[in-house]
Order: structure tokens, then C-alpha cells, then sequence
């Protein structure tokens, strides 16, 4: 009945159209998530709403041009307690969950509002405008306001899930702890794509400092002064994503058969070393402990005035490890394959991006009906062959 009336009224549809959040509840209509700024100068959310009578499946607008409120007193983005359109406080219980607690009066110029939409617009706009200028971001429209400030590693809101409605999907990588083994080119991106997902932990590993060739080819900008300091990458890289984020441990350190135990305990790792013969130990480490993890790798040379070559993402599971011989291993793979170690951004941003593909592919935050667990990128056709 609450869809088929919302439906059948044009003022009211047009609100549910526009992505708020409104409802029929015991002959009220309600519209929930609405972002205001309480004493604390917090964004909060409250609930308006207001009675309504019929006239067969048409909601008839009353001549009141009041609502009622659900929430704290509205404040501006100071703190201080907006009156301007706030009557009165009152107790008024709609159900057990929404008890209005403020008597909202807005009187338009002439005397009544032309419409449901009307009304309530005007009074998202009022609740809203101070909220809008602390974050411009919050919106009562297509807005998953119930996790906004729930606890989460971001050292703020993570608005672009929230606006997307894709918060309970983001949430299947909540509880992850993540493993980076290589903080180079590759690894860096991965790390760029992982620390903007709600992963519990990301540890690090590296024995490298940053050099003038590793500010090429990372994400965003070091400045010269940072490369003077010689930072190592996994310290440089903690701090700069710790302006994002928490739950960010650096090692540095290079993992071989004497601390590959301190993958113990990751959900999932990401290889993107650039030595084949350091992958021995801790890809039998990862096999052992039944730890799923991808590996990256570009292969590139220079052909006449070109270049051209391969990457590649190599997907082993628990359950499934029959990829395992694309991965070169060992010193004879170290002076074959990275006797010419090229690295461009862009490839290695597509490598990362194969990776974090198949992790997220694996948890199920992207759809997919059957695993693809090797893929080679022919760099010169722009063709990707994969394997199941």
C-alpha cells in the first residue's frame, strides 16, 4: 500500500524518484536520512514527518504547513541552535523507532505549500544547508547515512561508497587483513587501491629507500625534498596513506625463508617483487599456510624504437594453484626475465589493477562466474588472454 500511494501521487513519487528516502507509516508520510549539524558541530541525521489525508489513492495536502522532527535540536555549522523555523520542542511518538521530538514551522509567502514535494524539500533544504557546508558531500538523496560515522579505518567518511549506495558490498572487505610484498611501481598502485577499501590491516614489505626513478613511477607527487631524506618506501608510503587511513603497518624489511612467518595470519597478499628468486621461500610459505595470493609481473624490452613485452597476474588459492608455473622463480629467472627491469606508471598501475581485479573478484565484491586465474596482457596488441 505505501509504494502503490507514493506511486500514484505525482509530488510524492517525484520525491522517492529523486532518491530520498520516503515512506508511508501509519498515515504519515516519513522521509529518513536527513543530514544536519547538531551542538557538537556534527553531522547528524533526523527523520521529518507529517500527517496526510485521501482521497481514494491521492494524497490530499493538508493546509498545515508544519512537520515534526526526529533528531536533536538543529544547529548552524558553529553549533549554535537554529529557532528560525523550530516552534516548539515536543514529545510525539510516531512508532518506537521514530518519536518526533521538534515542531517544525516553515510558512511559505503564500500561506500553504502547492505540494507534498514542496514541503518537504523546503525542509531538507533548511536541516541540510549547514551540514552541506561542513561536508558538501552529504545529501538526503541516494545516501547510505546509516554508515556515515560508523567506526571504520578512515580518518573520514567514506562518502563515494555512501553516495553509491555501495556500502554493504564495500563491507565484504571489512574484516581483511592485507599483505603488500614489493612497494615498487606495482606494489605502490596496489597499495593506492587498497588503502581507499575498508581492509582492516595493510602491511608492507620492503628493504628499498625511495630513489629519484621511484618517484616516477608511484602515485601522486614526492617532492624533493622527501627524496633528500631518503625515506625507505614502505615509511614513506605508511605516511602518506596514513592521511587516509589506519591500520597501516610498515616492515622494512626484504622477506625471505628467515621472517616469511610474518605473513602469518593475512587474508590475502600481493606479490609484486622484482627478484624471481625471493619468491621461493614465501610462495611455499603462502601455499602451506593456505594464504591466497596474486602475483605481478611485467616482462618488457626494447624492440628498434619501441617498447613491448607482457604483464602478467598469476591468482593461487587454497583450492586451486594450477597456475603456479606461470610464476618465474629462481635465480635463473632473475637474469632472464628482469635483466631488463623497464618500468612505466601506466603498466604498472594496470598490473596492480589485474591484482586488486582478482582479490576483489575472490571475495565476491565483483561479480564473477568463474575464477580467472592467470592473465597475460600483450602490451603491443592490447589483448588479454586468460586462464580458469
Amino acid at each position: 500500500m505505501s509504494i502503490q500511494l507514493i506511486d500514484h501521487n505525482d509530488d510524492l513519487k517525484k520525491l522517492k524518484d529523486e532518491g530520498y528516502n520516503i515512506s508511508i507509516i501509519n498515515q504519515y508520510i516519513v522521509v529518513k536520512g536527513i543530514p544536519y549539524v547538531n551542538r557538537n558541530k556534527k553531522i547528524v541525521f533526523g527523520t521529518i514527518f507529517c500527517p496526510f489525508t485521501l482521497s481514494g489513492e491521492k494524497a490530499v495536502l493538508q493546509h498545515d504547513h508544519t512537520v515534526r522532527f526526529a533528531g536533536e535540536h538543529p544547529c548552524d555549522k558553529f553549533g549554535k541552535e537554529d529557532n528560525s523555523y523550530v516552534n516548539s520542542q515536543q514529545n510525539f511518538p510516531l512508532t518506537q523507532d521514530i518519536v518526533g521530538s521538534f515542531y517544525f514551522s516553515s510558512k511559505p509567502q503564500s500561506g500553504s505549500y502547492p505540494d507534498f514535494y514542496a514541503k518537504i524539500k523546503r525542509y531538507v533544504d533548511l536541516l541540510s544547508a549547514p551540514a552541506k557546508s561542513i561536508d558538501p558531500s552529504v545529501t538526503a538523496q541516494k545516501f547510505d547515512y546509516v554508515s556515515y560515522h560508523e567506526d571504520s579505518v578512515f580518518k573520514y567518511p567514506d562518502t563515494n561508497s555512501a553516495r553509491a549506495g555501495l556500502t554493504h558490498i564495500s563491507d565484504k572487505l571489512k574484516n581483511q587483513k592485507i599483505a603488500i610484498v614489493g612497494l615498487g611501481g606495482t606494489g605502490s598502485y596496489v597499495l593506492d587501491f587498497v588503502s581507499k577499501t575498508p581492509v582492516k590491516l595493510i602491511s608492507l614489505f620492503d628493504g628499498d629507500i625511495m630513489y629519484n626513478h621511484n618517484a616516477f613511477r608511484i602515485p601522486g607527487v614526492m617532492s624533493e625534498e622527501d627524496l633528500s631524506q631518503r625515506p625507505s618506501k614502505v615509511s614513506y608510503l605508511k605516511n602518506k596513506y596514513e592521511k587516509l587511513r589506519n591500520g597501516i603497518i610498515a616492515h622494512e624489511v626484504f622477506l625471505d625463508g628467515s621472517n616469511v612467518d610474518l605473513l602469518e595470519g593475512h587474508d590475502f597478499v600481493f606479490l609484486a617483487l622484482d627478484k624471481a628468486e625471493a619468491k621461493n621461500a614465501i610462495i611455499d610459505y603462502l601455499m602451506t599456510s593456505r594464504i591466497p595470493f596474486v602475483d605481478l609481473g611485467m616482462g618488457l624490452t626494447v624492440v628498434g624504437n619501441s617498447i613491448r613485452g607482457t604483464i602478467r597476474k598469476t591468482l593461487i588459492t587454497p583450492d586451486n594453484s594450477s597456475s603456479i608455473n606461470k610464476i618465474a622463480i629462481g635465480y635463473a629467472a632473475d637474469n632472464d626475465v628482469y635483466a631488463q627491469n623497464i618500468q612505466i606508471s601506466e603498466l604498472n598501475a594496470l598490473n596492480a589493477t589485474l591484482g586488486i581485479l582478482a582479490w576483489k573478484k575472490m571475495i565476491g565484491f565483483y561479480l564473477s562466474e568463474e575464477t580467472i586465474y592467470n592473465s597475460t596482457f600483450i602490451v603491443d596488441e592490447e589483448v588479454i588472454s586468460n586462464a580458469t
